[in-house]
């Protein structure tokens, strides 16, 4: 086979391999020129044509960080970022994603191979992570403890806004509230380290303030409030500390409240009998066979006699500090206390059986 035949079946495969290599970069986030600019000046290897965007997008956003930003200027920093935040978080490992096309590409292994296959033989050195790849990683440690992570959002918000000033720099590190929620939280200590802060004595102080980093931070932080991880445990978290006040603050007021929504409640029917309807009511999107309540009901009761019986037996109030989703199929589904209230269960699709979540207000 002559040169000129490889060079023209060489060709194709390294176009192909740019094209994959654009596609993987939009993927993360970037836009398609400069992905395609940065795969011609990394000869085609998608971590360094990451590794040469980010690095842009850093000094770009660090320019545009003003000595004392507003609000607003940091919710601008902060959606400017929010793409590097996502290619760092979708990045594959180095010898899945790096794709180098070269015209040896096209060649027999034989002739591609090193002599004396030393190659073969010598282990490949893991390339070590980035800042911001410890910074995506350590909030996606913490996407599971919600109140770790709102409470590491506010405290960089706040050092974001009043860079230079000592207060907000450093951390007593043997603070109750600290230790509790960032100290023995998976994550905690590595965001803060990855964003700049340096142990001294028994404090956390943070020597450099760098806008583009603290934006990164808070970023990666937020994006984990829309995971599926972050809500289920902060309703969870809800729940509990609702149902916990129920039990340490049982009260008269408690007491007659939960007894005016009972007298509101229609008489259970017996099992067996014609045109009724069970309904399992979950607490939570916890799977505790404890926190599921079944009852039966009529087919003709209404929504508004669950809604009396949910408020007998939780602390929640429906349509105030709860609500209620149709869970019997795949896809839950919302019920509007307003123009649902006084339909039938046959109506709303809940005979002869139906399962109900009843969810906190405020955990998504």
């Amino acid at each position: 086979m002559s040169m000129g035949q490889i060079s023209s079946r060489g060709r194709p495969a390294e176009d192909a391999a740019i094209d994959d290599g654009v596609r993987t970069l939009v993927q993360m986030g970037f836009e398609r020129a400069m992905a395609r600019e940065a795969l011609s000046a990394s000869a085609g290897d998608v971590n360094a044509a990451a590794e040469l965007l980010l690095s842009s997008a850093r000094e770009r956003a660090s320019r545009e960080v003003p000595a004392h930003p507003s609000e607003a200027d940091m919710r601008r920093q902060r959606a400017l970022l929010a793409a590097q935040s996502r290619a760092a978080a979708s990045r594959a490992p180095s010898g899945a994603a790096t794709t180098r096309p070269s015209g040896g590409a096209a060649r027999s292994g034989s002739s591609a191979a090193p002599r004396g296959g030393m190659a073969a033989a010598m282990p490949t050195a893991r390339r070590a992570p980035s800042r911001e790849e410890r910074i995506v990683s350590a909030a996606r440690q913490l996407s599971t403890m919600p109140a770790s992570l709102d409470l590491l959002i506010t405290s960089l918000t706040r050092v974001l806004a009043h860079p230079g000033d000592p207060k907000y720099q450093r951390v007593p590190a043997n603070n109750p509230n600290f230790k509790q929620h960032v100290v023995n939280a998976p994550g905690g200590m590595e965001l803060l380290y990855a964003v700049g802060y340096e142990k001294e004595g028994d404090a956390l102080v943070l020597r450099t303030h760098d806008g583009s980093v603290l934006s990164l931070a808070l970023s990666a932080l937020e994006a984990q409030r829309s995971s599926s991880h972050y809500v289920e445990a902060k309703e969870e978290a809800i729940l509990s500390e609702a149902l916990q006040a129920s039990k340490a603050e049982w009260n008269e007021a408690e007491k007659a409240r939960r007894a005016a929504a009972a007298a509101r409640v229609p008489k259970e029917p017996e099992d067996g009998a014609a045109g009724n309807t069970l309904l399992c009511f979950h607490l939570g999107n916890s799977r505790d066979k404890s926190r599921c309540i079944w009852r039966r009901f009529e087919s003709w009761n209404t929504l508004e006699d669950v809604c009396a019986f949910v408020e007998s037996m939780t602390p929640f109030r429906v349509g105030e500090t709860a609500h209620l989703y149709d869970i019997t199929l795949a896809t839950p589904t919302r019920l509007d206390e307003r123009a649902d209230l006084g339909r039938t269960l046959q109506v709303l699709n809940l005979w002869p059986s139906g399962h109900l979540r009843v969810t906190p207000i405020g955990a998504f």
